[in-house]
């Protein structure tokens, strides 16, 4: 007889209204580009970033609109 854990912790609830992340190196893949690129276009302020402690994050939203303004490196 197999006993039910009682206080098993259950999987957090997906939600979807929190933005997809992608890091440095995920966005050069997808531009095509090396990371140190990248961080040139965010240091100059062309590609929107945020910071989760000590890493620097792009938003999938951000990047597509860089993307789809033509914005050029």
């Amino acid at each position: 007889m197999t006993k039910a854990k009682p206080n098993a912790p259950k999987a957090a609830p997906h939600t979807s209204s929190l933005p997809t992340l992608l890091s440095v190196e995920a966005t050069a893949m997808q531009l095509s580009v090396c990371t140190k690129t990248v961080r040139r276009l965010i240091d100059r302020g062309a590609l929107p970033s945020c910071r989760v402690g000590r890493l620097v994050r792009i938003r999938a939203v951000d990047l597509a609109e860089f993307v789809a303004s033509g914005a050029g490196f």
